[in-house]
């Protein structure tokens, strides 16, 4: 009794404990999800009016785009440029807001595309461009519609078409992909021209609007002119005042709006072989060259001493590299060429065999997966009277592909051997690296003299020895000019050359590097005055030196000062020469010219419509006075873009074409219309309010 008693009188006591207690739980944990939602909050490369692109979303639609990128620079026989990445990165951001901001316009209009307007753009009456330039034959230019059916049909239904395991849906399902992102793409387009259709609809010029776009256009006017330029008086005379400076600034700043920017300094080194790099090269290649002039295993001595590998196949000698085609028109089999060194690279052929044989063959086919159990009762079909074309829906069939003895990298040495080596014209079986196929030739073109050529090629390149001596060197000098200040003290005397230049967050390359992101997305995280680690950009070393941060806002006026004050100072001698030799009362172009010590010149074919003059550049001065002065009539001086001028109308032809409506209409709403798609996102981009984050992750 006497503790319960005890433990009530402390009873005040315990309550504040015990809510201290549960306040730091709340407190704490709130805390700790506040620290979780401020991670995710981060976790985005942009929020676009409240909408945010996350950047696991953003990185699959990079991915997707990459992938797509590489496929098709593969079937060209190319690599993807280097530095391709951030202009990737760059571009899906862009679709993205825009998809955003399209979007909300459209949901906001109700404007849709219903399935059946679907269907029609992908595969009806109406196909859409972008499907159609998938599905055009690109020798005949035809559009293969049958061919568009029998991809859809795959791509939607792979398991009724054979691709019935896991790794025959997944080799089938970059292209399924790559479908539901077309026919995507086809919905937005579709939806997007709606929206400006609507809004082309919405700007119709009225009969004032056609009445004056006539009367602009239809008069054109031939001059006489004379003109003192601005330079005829030296800067030197006119006084510009601090005062002026800003008030022309505050005129014309609207127009120099910057986002933030950042100045860095960098240290590009290149990764260069070394002398004792070339001299270890000549060493081997000496070594060497008469082993492989005389070796009988060519493909394995080049397997295991060329840096090109040995491409087995017979090559027509009119398409070979000009060196290697000399070598060759005069060549005996086994016969080896002199090294010859060019472009730090060692190359040495040997001429392996020669023949009489077609370029390319043309041929047909139908595809089945690997192992097929119907392909030979397919092919008995065919070669007792089947229809081919019967057949091409159901596998895959294809009604042209040329080919050459050269392209077996990407589809097999051994289909191509086999192709290369049928005389007739009958159907016949062929593996290549993607499955087994039912192959008929088609046609060959005419035989032509080919050779199989062995490479042995050797290339310098830098040494790890001449990385490390590189990096090692870049690395200490940083250490010891750590700072932005100290950055060029001691560049020249280090052999190192400094180059400056202001970055925005969006861009993607420095003045002799491609792609240098890494670069300028650690000046846009870093504090001013911060020095770089060493990045590898462009097969040099680079490190960079925050110099300055530039705010968002206006291009500031000291960086805009010369051309303000030019701006002025041509208004102040257009005011004095206008003044001038108005004070002298001239009635004659003749007289102008002897004032403005200058001569009497010419320019024709002026209208309104254009402010561009040939012979004299953009002077809407001159295009918006000459349509309407009356013939031999003196007008000026006049302020111009490049001095004051005084002209006289010496003719003007006045279009004999009748007042149309409908034509004027037509030639406004062609104007309106290209203004409306060319505007139309930097319009919602401008209005719309975005949060561009990528520069913290990309």
């Amino acid at each position: 009794m006497a503790t319960l008693n005890k433990i009530r009188s402390k009873a005040g006591l315990l309550v504040v404990i015990i809510g201290v207690a549960l306040l730091a739980f709340i407190v704490g944990d709130f805390l700790n999800s506040g620290h979780t939602f401020y991670a995710m909050n981060q976790n985005k490369v942009a929020v676009v009016n409240g909408t945010n692109i996350g950047v696991e979303e953003f990185q699959e639609r990079v991915k997707v785009r990459t992938d797509e990128l590489q496929q098709m620079y593969a079937q060209r026989g190319m690599n993807m440029p280097e530095g391709y990445v951030s202009r990737i990165n760059q571009e899906v951001y862009d679709q993205m807001v825009n998809e955003i901001l399209l979007n909300e316009e459209l949901d906001e209009l109700g404007i849709v595309v219903s399935k059946e307007e679907l269907a029609d753009l992908l595969s009806g009456d109406n196909i859409s461009p972008q499907v159609r330039q998938y599905f055009t034959n690109p020798q005949t230019g035809e559009f293969d519609r049958q061919g568009l059916l029998n991809f859809m049909q795959v791509v939607l239904d792979p398991e009724a078409h054979g691709y019935n395991t896991p790794e025959l849906l997944a080799q089938i399902e970059p292209q399924r992909q790559m479908w539901l992102r077309l026919e995507q793409q086809v919905k937005q387009d579709r939806a997007v021209q709606k929206f400006a259709n609507l809004l082309n609809r919405a700007i119709m010029p009225n009969k004032l609007d056609l009445e004056n776009s006539f009367e602009d256009s239809k008069t054109s006017a031939n001059i006489a002119y004379v003109l003192q330029p601005y330079t005829s008086i030296a800067d030197s005379t006119v006084a510009v005042s601090e005062s002026e400076l800003k008030a022309q600034y505050n005129k014309v700043k609207e127009s120099y709006k910057i986002p933030e920017r950042r100045s860095i300094k960098y240290i590009k080194v290149d990764i260069v072989p070394s002398e004792a790099d070339y001299a270890k090269a000549k060493e081997k290649v000496e070594m060497n060259q008469s082993v492989f002039a005389q070796t009988d295993d060519v493909a394995a001595f080049i397997a295991n001493n060329s840096d090109e590998s040995y491409d087995d196949a017979f090559v027509a000698i009119s398409s070979m590299p000009e060196k290697m085609k000399s070598f060759v028109q005069t060549a005996s089999i086994n016969e080896s060429s002199p090294m010859e060194f060019e472009n730090d690279t060692y190359t040495m052929y040997r001429l392996m065999d020669t023949k009489m044989a077609p370029d390319s063959i043309k041929v047909r086919l139908l595809s089945f997966q690997p192992r097929s159990t119907e392909i030979d009762s397919v092919l008995n079909v065919l070669n007792n009277g089947g229809n081919f074309a019967d057949l091409s829906a159901k596998y895959n069939g294809n009604d042209e592909i040329w080919l050459t003895e050269n392209m077996a990298s990407g589809v097999g040495r051994a289909f191509i051997n086999k192709v290369f080596s049928e005389s007739g014209n009958g159907y016949f079986k062929a593996e290549s690296l993607g499955g087994e196929h039912i192959v008929q030739i088609l046609s060959r073109t005419a035989p032509v003299k080919k050779a199989k050529v062995a490479a042995y090629v050797v290339t310098v390149n830098p040494s790890t020895d001449t990385h490390t001596a590189l990096y090692n060197q870049l690395s200490s000098y940083s250490a010891t000019n750590n700072t932005a200040e100290k950055f060029d003290a001691g560049a020249k005397d280090a052999g190192y050359t400094v180059n400056s230049y202001e970055c925005s967050a969006e861009d993607y390359s420095l003045p002799g590097l491609n792609d240098a992101r890494q670069a300028i997305r650690w000046a846009f995280n870093a504090d001013k005055g911060d020095v770089s680690e060493i990045f590898t950009i462009d097969n040099s070393f680079v490190i960079a030196a925050l110099d300055n941060v530039v705010k968002e806002g206006y291009t500031p006026l000291e960086q805009l000062k010369d051309m303000l004050a030019m701006q002025v100072r041509n208004d102040k001698k257009a005011e004095k020469i206008i003044a001038d030799l108005k004070a002298k009362n001239l009635n004659s172009l003749a007289g102008y010219a002897e004032a403005m010590e200058a001569k009497v010149d010419s320019a024709k074919f002026i209208s309104f419509s254009s402010p561009s003059i040939a012979g004299v550049g953009y002077e809407p001065v001159l295009s918006g006075l000459a349509p309407t002065a009356e013939n031999g009539k003196l007008v000026g001086p006049v302020k111009g873009m490049r001095g004051v001028y005084v002209f006289s109308v010496t003719d003007k032809t006045v279009s004999e074409q009748p007042f149309n409506a409908q034509t004027e209409s037509q030639k406004l709403q062609q104007n309106y219309s290209y203004l409306i798609n060319s505007r139309l996102m930097e319009v919602l981009r401008d209005k719309a309010d975005i949060e561009n984050t990528m520069i913290r992750f990309f």
